[in-house]
Parts: structure tokens; sequence; C-alpha cells
């Protein structure tokens, strides 16, 4: 896809947001998100200027960062109630020329997929996210003038394991989760 038949896609199905996305050293998505009426082909060349500080990237004095977005990522959002263009793209440290910020996860990922290929490992590989969480049976909150609490519980965890009302087995410490 160039930039004209972006411009052109966008016209031709009402597109009225462009949503750009990069992933954070903790795999957290970011993004930023610009009405398509300002889209412009140096944007997608010279990318979007970004504080890379704010997303663990980078110390202040240094965090002058640019993600220019990746043309082949670009989908309609499905969840949106307007119509939104989505597109990863790559981080850069600003420079002359701009270089590659190499603890970006696509770059990284990239390298990865290059060696295993050079290497005659595998002609693909297949990344994605590990899916970690707690089953709590109970979760509460207070936020108040005085101070705020929070209290969670599980009938498996290790502090109910001597508890009268007949719960049984106790999953071991953080052995509880999916």
């Amino acid at each position: 896809m160039t930039y004209p038949e972006l411009k052109a896609y966008c016209q031709q199905n009402s597109v009225e947001m462009i949503d750009f996305k990069m992933i954070d050293l903790r795999g957290k998505w970011r993004h930023l998100t610009i009405p398509a009426a300002r889209l412009t082909e140096k944007l997608m060349t010279g990318g979007v200027g970004f504080d890379g500080s704010n997303y663990g990237f980078a110390a202040v004095e240094k965090s002058d960062m640019v993600f220019i977005p990746d043309l082949s990522t670009t989908s309609l959002e499905p969840f949106t109630s307007v119509k939104t263009l989505s597109m990863i793209g790559d981080v850069y440290v600003i420079g002359e020329p701009y270089v590659r910020f190499e603890q970006d996860p696509r770059y990284i990922t990239g390298k990865a997929e290059a060696y295993m290929r050079d290497k005659r490992v595998a002609d693909e590989i297949r990344i994605g996210p590990e899916f970690e969480f707690y089953v709590f049976d109970k979760v509460g909150y207070e936020v108040a003038p005085q101070g705020s609490s929070f209290f969670i519980d599980a009938a498996q965890a290790g502090w109910n394991s001597a508890n009268p009302d007949g719960r049984g087995f106790t999953v071991r410490h953080k052995g509880g989760y999916h």
C-alpha cells in the first residue's frame, strides 16, 4: 500500500480517525490518534515525534524519538464507534539519519525472525502474548478522604488453608494464575 492508496481508501470508506500503535517495553499498547484529515505523506515518511521517556524507552535528556507507521499493518479498527484506521509502526531515535531504537519490541522480533531464517532453523516463527492472570473470588476497594484501601480474596489462597468453612485444597503460592 502506498500513501495515495491509503488516502483514497480513507476517503472511499469514510475513515474519520487514524490510530498509530506501538508496544512499550512492558508489552503495553501505546497509541496516538489523529483525525484522518491530518494524514499527510510527510507524516507517513517522517513519522510522529514523541517523548520516549514517557514510554520508558530513554532518559529524559535523550528521549526524542519518532514513530514511523508501517503501511502493511493497516486495518480498520472493529471496536470503535467512529470509523478508525489502525496501524502499527516502528520506533526510531531522532538523529541524522533516524536510527532504529534497538529495544523496540518490533525491532527485536524482526531480528529474531531474520536470525531464524539465516540459520535455517525455521522459515516462520509465531510470537504472541502469554496471558497470565489471577482469579479472585472477591475484590474490594475504598477511596475516602482519610485514606484508601483494597482487599482480595480467593478460596484457594494460602491464607485460607486453615479456614473452618471446609475449604479443602489450597493452591501453592502464585500457583493460582492462568
